[in-house]
């Protein structure tokens, strides 16, 4: 925003390209490295917990590490997800831009960043759904093996409840 600003008040010039990589950042590469870099503390932190409970089955992990490192998803499903709405988002709109592109005579480099494109589109599609159905599976074995260790008093469970990004389903947190 401070770019486009900076540009429309004539006070520093930005080009277009500029303008288009900083928003390009800010919408997919910040929320993806933010999710993973979270999936990352997550996971690390469930693997010291599960660790310690192999040394010391009795002590159970306070309320706020069993909340913040072992909820009832695995801390990859986010990732997961994100990949597979970022893949369809963008096999859609290539998809639908790759024709016209085609049919309007667009020069050959616009015609190969289009297909590069949808071929990256598709292809992190094919890797998110199988990454899902793996995180899934991780997840009811991790919610296995905690409640084989330790007991949940009733608030812990109720937050624990709550998925990561929201309603389970997907469905709007409104709904």
């Amino acid at each position: 925003m401070a770019s486009v600003a900076a540009d429309a008040s004539g006070w520093v010039p930005v080009p277009r390209a500029v303008q288009a990589a900083l928003v390009l950042v800010t919408l997919f590469v910040l929320p993806v490295a933010w999710v993973g870099v979270r999936a990352v503390w997550v996971l690390r932190g469930r693997a010291e917990l599960f660790a310690a409970a192999g040394g010391h089955p009795r002590r159970r992990p306070t309320d706020l590490q069993l909340v913040n490192h072992l909820g009832n998803e695995h801390p990859l499903t986010p990732l997961w997800w994100m990949v597979a709405v970022l893949g369809g988002l963008g096999t859609l709109c290539l998809g639908v831009a790759f024709p016209f592109a085609l049919a309007g005579g667009a020069t050959a480099l616009t015609n190969v960043l289009l297909g590069a494109g949808l071929a990256a589109s598709l292809a992190a599609l094919a890797l998110a759904v199988p990454g899902i159905r793996r995180a899934d599976v991780q997840g009811a074995e991790d919610r296995r093996r905690r409640t084989e260790l330790w007991s949940l008093p009733n608030a812990v469970e109720r937050r624990l409840a709550v998925p990561f990004l929201g309603a389970g389903d997907g469905a709007h947190l409104g709904t």
